[in-house]
């Protein structure tokens, strides 16, 4: 069976003088999922967004977003794409309604159905309430949702959010997620996010890209799984391990890398090797009290690690 994308690239690269930003990507996104668009900064993510978004033309290469090219100017009507880039394209000096209604026709909607869509999109996003308040005089998590909802005013096929809780206060960020999660299977969207553990908790499918190059794009537990080398092992502690004896652990050739956070000490074995054993007597030997020992699966984390050069969020 043919597999129908809800965005597709070939060979899609981006030159400018000097420097290639993306460089030969192919990338296949299922219809319906939530999608992490992950990479180091600098590393070809935005650039290729915009590709995708139509909102930059590709040096070479090909673009599908639901089966349309969105390059291609005879293409009329609504597009299938919602765009909200990092900092959200609004005018503080509008009202929310005043503001959904001017996006509304510049996204192509017909004047017929601009009504029922800007009520759409005010119940989606939870901005009812606020609908005759100024754009400038609402926090930064509703003025987050009133880019949100200008990406959505069209009904796209697919959205692509950059950053989306970027700089938000911790509800703020909870509600975006929720808002995010509720759009899973009756759109596709890309969300792009430097919070790892956001993704994880959000997406369905990952994509991580380092150097304008695509390093790897499937299904999230897939790709964590594949991993085996990142496992890891999470100790219980007693107290808290001191800094010598935590610097003395990393310095064992059997160990890759090790982490205090509390009582919870993690350590990835070298080479995936199994170090259980010596793991416990090296402990045991500088009179650590030890609580428990689990193994823990490869986390989004330990593979972005792995797969970027810079190893920044």
């Amino acid at each position: 069976m043919v597999q129908n994308w809800a965005i597709e690239t070939e060979k899609l690269r981006k030159d400018y003088p000097g420097v290639t930003a993306v460089r030969d990507v192919d990338l296949r996104i299922p219809c319906g999922v939530v999608h992490g668009f992950l990479g180091p900064n600098g590393a070809g993510k935005s650039t290729t967004l915009r590709m995708v978004c139509g909102l930059l033309r590709p040096t070479s290469g090909t673009v599908r977003l639901m089966g349309q090219d969105p390059h291609d100017e005879a293409t009329s009507g609504p597009g299938p794409v919602g765009w909200l880039p990092e900092i959200p394209p609004l005018y503080p000096e509008m009202g929310v309604q005043e503001f959904l209604h001017f996006a509304g026709q510049l996204h192509g909607v017909p004047r017929g159905m601009l009504t029922a869509a800007i009520a759409r999109v005010l119940e989606q996003t939870g901005l009812g309430h606020v609908r005759h308040r100024v754009i400038g005089n609402l926090s930064k998590g509703y003025r987050q949702r009133v880019g949100i909802a200008q990406a959505l005013v069209h009904d796209p096929a697919v959205v692509v959010l950059d950053e989306p809780t970027a700089g938000l206060d911790p509800q703020s960020v909870v509600e975006i997620r929720a808002l995010v999660r509720s759009l899973k299977g009756h759109k596709t969207v890309v969300f792009s996010s430097h919070i790892l553990p956001e993704v994880e908790a959000v997406c369905d499918t990952i994509s991580i890209i380092d150097q304008g190059v695509l390093r790897v794009s499937g299904d999230l537990a897939e790709v964590k799984a594949s991993f085996r080398g990142a496992e890891s092992l999470q100790v219980e502690l007693a107290q808290p391990m001191p800094e010598a004896d935590l610097a003395w652990l990393r310095s064992q050739p059997f160990i890759s890398s090790a982490a205090l956070e509390g009582r919870f000490l993690r350590v990835h074995p070298r080479d995936g090797a199994e170090v259980r054993g010596e793991l416990m007597r090296a402990l045991v030997g500088r009179n650590v009290d030890v609580w428990g020992l689990a193994r823990k699966g490869a986390e989004l984390e330990d593979v972005f690690i792995r797969l970027t050069h810079k190893g920044d969020s």
